[in-house]
């Protein structure tokens, strides 16, 4: 199980929500058994909070001056929870639960997982049945499935008209059937998993036997 930590990044929080997350981690801190001795005192946050509240509030009067006060008692505060933040991240030790009842947003878990690359390698072969294409490709890394369609017709303009999609979680011996002798078969395949799904390959063809 991975460690987890606070999500620290509080300068892309707006100023309503800075002032809103300064009262619940000083409510959900006071008297918590999991944090007996909270480096900076909560007594200090509640100092900063209440100067960032009434200079908040100043800056509805869309002074410039007001602003640039109400900047300053941010960063402030945005300090004092930083420093607290390191203290619950050494308390907590990576525990969600401990984390979790600070207050403190918590940091997302990393995932390793990206989108799917596009297939390569599209193989088309005959097989001893009449009617029948055999389909191969390379397998994809961190592939969970594989979407692929095939076509035997175009259109006036020479656009092929494909058919429905089919899946599967192979990416050897996908058996395309029935198909009439004689007609060249077109097939295309994309690869998905739990981020997304890749663009489709280049078709390849090949004469049904």
């Amino acid at each position: 199980m991975q460690n987890r930590y606070i999500a620290i990044g509080f300068s892309n929080i707006a100023d309503d929500a800075m002032a809103t997350l300064g009262t619940t981690v000083i409510t959900a801190m006071t008297d918590n058994p999991n944090f007996e001795t909270p480096v900076p005192a909560l007594t200090d946050i509640q100092l900063l909070l209440d100067d960032y509240r009434l200079k908040l509030a100043a800056t509805r009067k869309g002074s410039p001056l007001n602003t640039s006060e109400k900047n300053v008692s941010r960063q402030a505060l945005e300090k004092g929870l930083r420093q607290l933040a390191f203290y619950v991240d050494a308390v907590a030790d990576g525990a969600l639960h401990v984390i979790l009842s600070s207050g403190f947003p918590v940091k997302p878990l990393r995932s390793s997982l990206i989108a799917p690359a596009i297939p390569e390698r599209l193989r088309l072969s005959d097989t001893a049945q009449s009617g029948q294409i055999r389909f191969d490709f390379n397998p994809v890394k961190k592939a969970w499935e594989y979407e692929y369609c095939y076509a035997t017709e175009v259109d006036d303009n020479g656009n092929i008209l494909w058919g429905d999609i089919l899946s599967t979680t192979s990416s050897r011996n996908n058996i395309i059937a029935p198909l009439i002798p004689g007609v060249v078969c077109r097939v295309r395949v994309r690869a998905r998993n739990g981020k997304g799904v890749s663009d489709w390959s280049e078709a390849v063809s090949l004469m049904a036997r």
